[in-house]
């Protein structure tokens, strides 16, 4: 008589074939997204950053546009140089979340770290990040190496091993996420609380290593440093400064907050955080890497509790919360621990994932309900975009392309390769603004291009002797008009 396989063993099976079957979608996505979609604003920001290389930039830290510019050497295709770097970080990003499982398991269990690999994906905020050229796909690299070398920390020394080289190394590793973007910040002061709060009952640490830490720390952010001190602490001020609202009154506090929060439950999947929030103080996790455990829930609760402060003084961004939520991740199959649940979690991902693939690279999705999103709707359209202003600037001889916004800006250069083109916004600085320095001559006549989000404004009128109107420029999709961006002539005598 033949001999039946167990009820589990088939079970399983199914299981893994169904998420082979959900991995292939994934990836099919993903290679589609690389090769059709479209570079979206900030992409193109960043891009051209690369091809300026400095200590720092205004907005952010250095770290992306360097790898970049050193990708440049090996490939002069500006649509793989925006691509390549967030594929080979997610590669990056899956061997390590394999290797970390087989950790947990103390074994290697093919459909444990199928899951686990399957559910990592389908957080809408890592299947965006991992598409898209933003620091945040470095940012998330780095510091999952950071919690997967202080998880081999806590492993040793519960064993009794010598632990500092993890230590160390995920001291580097998050002063390169630092050297990424500055919200790496929150895992960092996350980190070093729960070790000088618990330190009694870890051990932990010495102080003199912790010292140690800061002071790599400290010594890998000089180039940043340097930057601000020689351009009268540009990037500072912005943040910390510029950016915030000292005008906030309680019903924008709580608008902000509940938008923060709102943001969050969505980009980390409700599925994921609802399951979080039951699973949160759950004892399951006493007996086993409960060092870790604990401090990847104060981590959290100490990020929540910083950008809720924040929300006093600025608008909070969701995906500010990320480096918490990293150190969660290989507890994911825990934490959503009711099956449907699971493929909830999956099917919100992909479909986010696919939203996002045909929003990006064939049509704005957002068209369906109404008038489409700005940051959608200026991706499409600038081989017209770019001939219409080349017969424009025949004709009246200018050299130069003014834009009242960054993203346009940044967007027409990467098209088009004019390196020319400038920028001034009227509310706030760019790294446009550091690049002209004390330059503000345009010339006799010069284009400039607005939009009705980002019209010509007093900074723009006060470089201009006159300006006027010369013509509309429609972009449509079908029979769809998807922006209408203003045209003018500037001219200095």
């Amino acid at each position: 008589m033949k001999k039946l396989a167990p009820r589990n063993s088939i079970i399983e099976s199914k299981e893994s074939i169904f998420l082979l079957f959900v991995l292939i979608i994934l990836l099919t996505i993903k290679a589609l997204f690389f090769v059709y979609g479209k570079p979206l604003p900030d992409e193109a920001y960043y891009w051209l950053w690369s091809k300026n290389i400095a200590l720092s930039y205004f907005d952010h830290p250095p770290l992306v546009s360097w790898l970049q510019a050193l990708l440049s050497f090996f490939s002069v295709n500006k649509y793989f140089l925006i691509r390549a770097l967030p594929f080979f970080s997610l590669v990056l990003v899956l061997i390590i979340l394999v290797v970390w499982q087989q950790y947990i398991l103390e074994k290697f269990y093919f459909g444990a770290c199928l899951q686990s690999i399957v559910l990592f994906l389908t957080f809408p905020i890592f299947s965006i990040f991992f598409s898209i050229s933003f620091p945040d796909y470095l940012l998330i690299t780095l510091l999952f190496g950071t919690s997967f070398c202080l998880f081999l920390y806590f492993e040793r020394i519960d064993k009794g091993k010598i632990a500092l080289h993890y230590w160390y190394l995920a001291v580097i590793l998050f002063s390169l996420a630092l050297l990424t973007k500055y919200n790496a910040i929150l895992l960092g002061i996350g980190v070093l609380a729960y070790f000088l709060y618990y330190k009694k009952a870890i051990g932990g640490p010495s102080y003199g290593h912790i010292v140690a830490a800061a002071s790599i720390v400290f010594l890998t952010q000089t180039t940043v440093l340097f930057w601000n001190l020689n351009n009268d602490l540009a990037s500072f001020s912005f943040h910390l400064n510029q950016r915030l609202d000292h005008q906030k009154d309680i019903a924008s506090i709580l608008k902000n907050s509940v938008a923060f929060l709102s943001g969050a439950l969505l980009a980390f999947s409700p599925f994921f955080i609802i399951s979080l929030m039951k699973n949160f103080f759950s004892a399951k996790y006493a007996d086993k890497r409960k060092n870790f455990y604990t401090l990847s829930k104060f981590v959290l609760i100490f990020s929540i509790v910083f950008c809720i402060f924040l929300s006093l003084f600025t608008n909070v961004l969701y995906y500010w919360l990320t480096p918490a939520i990293i150190l969660l991740i290989p507890f994911v199959t825990n934490i959503i621990n009711v099956k449907i649940w699971q493929y909830f979690h999956i099917f919100y991902g992909t479909l986010i994932s696919l939203i996002l693939f045909i929003n990006i690279s064939f049509y704005p999705i957002s068209a369906f309900f109404g008038d489409i999103d700005r940051e959608t709707a200026i991706v499409f359209g600038w081989e017209k975009i770019i001939t219409d202003l080349e017969k424009e600037k025949i004709e009246y001889g200018t050299e130069k392309v003014v834009f009242s916004d960054y993203r346009l800006g940044s967007l027409y250069i990467f098209h088009s390769g004019d390196f020319k083109a400038d920028v001034i916004m009227e509310k706030r600085r760019t790294q446009f603004d550091v690049w002209r320095g004390e330059t503000n001559f345009f010339g006799t006549n010069t284009l400039i291009i607005a939009d009705k989000d980002f019209p010509i404004g007093n900074k723009i009128l006060s470089k201009f002797d006159s300006i006027n109107f010369l013509k509309d420029i429609e972009i449509y999709i079908g029979n769809k008009l998807v922006r209408k961006y203003h045209v003018f002539l500037g001219t200095n005598t």
